[in-house]
């Protein structure tokens, strides 16, 4: 199998349906594709509107249960069942493109990045302008160097199955459903960049996210989320020798010129609550010390 899309769904069984269509839509890629369908603890009808998708797919589609909750955790359980040489990740409120998956792999083998990140537009334009990465020009983040926070989304992101054999999975302390709220993805890029890999944001992928936020409240409180888990990922990259001059270089930085900015010392103080609670969970809980392997299979057919 060339590709597998990963995609991470709980409690979302009223706009499933929705998403499946603009999956029914996807261009098929040389050398075909899977599906890997991962319910996260959910507790409305996803479950079954994920088995009745599955059953009558174009295409293979593996369902997997992650019974612990974390974005994270689900995303783990569903690379454990990915045979794609190429393993894409996208949201279940993001609407691939049709030549999604084609792009994908045409910038792999065009380029020969470990890892990929592409665009993320808004499908409603009335929704705030919160979960997006709309650039047109494409970047390279060269191997041992800063990852800045929203270089890249996981909401449309790939990567090399030998990245994930050599740096393992997610980190299950960060992202949606934890106490860090957000930042796993960006500490995914960012651990393949500090083990040899090349990363490179590129224009050509492209979803459509369908947040449904609205300015006001539920946006505020999505930012204040993005705020925790930054200094969550920072703090980790502090942890680690090899980068800890390179981050607190740059968390300075980058907090000298928000001061400037109205709301600064809100923001700062998330980032340190973010920073102290991924503190505190990596002293205290110490099956979560290292971030987890990913035994992926080797390959298989489609399963349900």
């Amino acid at each position: 199998m060339n590709a597998s899309l990963v995609v991470c769904t709980r409690n979302r069984a009223g706009r499933l349906r929705d998403f499946f269509g603009h999956l029914i839509a996807l261009e098929p890629p040389p050398g075909g594709w899977e599906l890997v369908l991962v319910d996260n603890a959910s507790t409305d009808g996803t479950a079954a509107e994920i088995r009745a998708f599955a059953a009558a797919a174009p295409f293979p589609v593996r369902l997997v249960h992650a019974a612990r909750p974390g974005l994270a955790n689900a995303r783990n359980a569903g690379l454990a069942h990915a045979s794609g040489r190429i393993l894409a990740f996208t949201d279940d409120d993001c609407y691939p493109r049709p030549d999604y998956l084609c792009a994908v792999v045409k910038v792999f083998d065009e380029l020969g990045p470990g890892l990929l990140g592409g665009r993320v537009v808004l499908h409603d334009e009335t929704d705030a302008r919160v979960g997006v990465k709309d650039l047109v020009e494409a970047l390279d983040i060269v191997p041992r160097t800063f990852v800045r926070p929203g270089v890249m989304h996981g909401a449309n992101m790939a990567v090399l199955r030998e990245v994930v054999n050599d740096i393992g999975g997610f980190d299950p302390l960060l992202g949606a459903g934890t106490r860090c709220m957000a930042g796993e993805d960006t500490d995914f890029i960012a651990r393949a960049v500090w083990a040899g890999w090349r990363a490179r944001y590129d224009p050509r992928p492209v979803v459509a996210h369908h947040h449904g936020r609205k300015p006001g409240e539920a946006t505020d409180r999505q930012r204040r989320a993005y705020d925790r888990g930054r200094g969550a990922y920072y703090m980790k990259h502090v942890l680690d020798g090899r980068s800890r001059r390179l981050y607190l270089g740059h968390w300075y930085h980058e907090t000298r010129r928000a001061l400037r900015k109205r709301g600064a010392l809100g923001r700062l103080h998330r980032e340190l609550t973010g920073a102290s609670l991924y503190l505190v969970e990596r002293l205290f809980r110490t099956e979560h010390r290292h971030t987890p392997k990913v035994h992926m299979p080797a390959d298989g057919d489609a399963l349900s």
